[in-house]
């Protein structure tokens, strides 16, 4: 184990980003020093509490294609070295010493590809989101959208053959690399805070100056943005029906409105919420809220008054909010797929469905329409994240990790 608490550099294009709250925890419950560098950042809002305390942050310009929102799946791995020299130029610039390990997470960019040319013999931990298969076309069969399948691995696959760590979060995402390189993974969930959540209220919330009152049922889906990768328009078409037979209930869709995955290539750059809308009726668009980004105090307390959550993302590893929402006591409605049943067994910590939205809708209603009966599925919920998927019980395993690296450089 280490004598002293590490210096931690940590690498990704936004901040906070994934990282930015493993990276808070450590230096909040392990007194770790954290250099997080970032192309760009999120509203100071949103920054966790140890920015400044402990946790620096640093940006890191970017040149040529790394500026351009949207390009040609052709260019797609220069674009990605264009981001790993941005961030390579700032740290030669600083000449950070006594790293003792550089954390990465990439996400297709390669930050941390020229890291250790600048700080040699460090361990390099990278965290891996995914790798795509170019057979699965769910959300568009676009020509162009088939060919940046086929080159959107190149990025993870250069780290992987340049001696990173590789960390992934959970066995599913681990299963979609390669054979060969599995037996290197790490699989540590990077957690959901469970100490100072709210406890859960049924007292008037305020959302978009819309006051509910304790009789109103309350639906919500939360996503990075909410678009057809995260499944919001099945949860709209799902809203809509219940919207026209419960006068009741009002739905809460927090996300950015705007669709920032870029193998959502059909809606990429889009306000997709205002499309999906368009389409519904009436009583639905009154009764949707869609507060956009909030803050995780804002979240939390939208997730202790929330009577059903909903989550229908295509298969894709799952998103931390169906974590947050399990932590925070919710009942999960869980459209089914592989990478949700390692957090959600039916019946007993949510509730698992088809896509189909008749048979989503038939759940709801049922939920909404007897809550007392599911608050158990709820309380299981909350049980199981406060056992699993807390940050006191999955980070210790990657401090261990870095100790482990550490000692063995020294």
């Amino acid at each position: 184990m280490s004598q002293f608490p590490l210096h931690l550099l940590c690498v990704e294009p936004r901040f906070p980003g994934r990282l930015g709250a493993v990276a808070d925890w450590l230096v909040r419950r392990r007194g770790y020093r954290v250099s997080f560098f970032c192309h760009n950042a999120d509203p100071r809002a949103l920054w966790p509490e140890s920015t400044g305390k402990g946790l620096d942050v640093i940006s890191f310009g970017v040149g040529g294609l790394a500026n351009e929102q949207r390009i040609d799946w052709t260019r797609v791995l220069e674009r990605s070295l264009c981001y790993s020299y941005g961030c390579w130029e700032v740290l030669s610039a600083r000449h950070p010493r006594q790293v003792d390990v550089i954390l990465g997470r990439s996400a297709g960019l390669g930050s941390t590809l020229f890291a250790n040319v600048e700080i040699p013999r460090t361990p390099v931990v990278q965290f891996y989101d995914t790798y795509f298969d170019s057979k699965n076309t769910s959300l568009s069969a676009s020509e162009t959208y088939l060919h940046w399948r086929k080159a959107a691995n190149a990025i993870e696959l250069i780290e992987l053959e340049n001696g990173t760590i590789p960390w992934t979060a959970t066995q599913y995402q681990r299963g979609l690399f390669p054979g060969e390189y599995r037996d290197d993974f790490h699989v540590i969930f990077d957690g959901v805070e469970t100490r100072s959540l709210p406890p859960r209220d049924r007292t008037p919330l305020t959302i978009n100056d819309k006051t509910l009152d304790e009789n109103t049922r309350v639906v919500t889906f939360v996503a990075r943005s909410l678009d057809a990768l995260r499944g919001f328009d099945t949860f709209a078409q799902v809203f809509d029906r219940l919207a026209q037979t419960d006068p009741n209930v009002v739905a809460i869709a927090a996300g950015s409105p705007i669709v920032d995955h870029a193998f959502d290539h059909a809606n990429y750059g889009s306000d997709f919420p205002a499309k999906i809308l368009a389409s519904l009726s009436q009583t639905a668009r009154e009764r949707m809220l869609l507060p956009g980004v909030l803050s995780q105090a804002n979240l939390a307390r939208v997730l202790a008054r929330s009577d059903l959550h909903f989550y229908g993302s295509q298969p894709h590893p799952v998103s931390r909010s169906l974590a947050q929402a399990m932590a925070a006591g919710c009942v999960v409605l869980v459209v089914d797929d592989a990478a949700v049943r390692e957090f959600v067994e039916h019946d007993a910590t949510g509730l698992l469905a088809s896509r189909e939205v008749d048979e989503l809708t038939a759940i709801a209603q049922r939920v909404l329409g007897k809550p007392l009966e599911y608050r158990t599925l709820g309380d299981a919920a909350a049980t199981f994240a406060r056992e699993k998927l807390s940050r006191d019980v999955t980070l210790p395993r990657l401090v261990s990790l870095f100790d482990r690296l550490v000692d063995e450089r020294r």
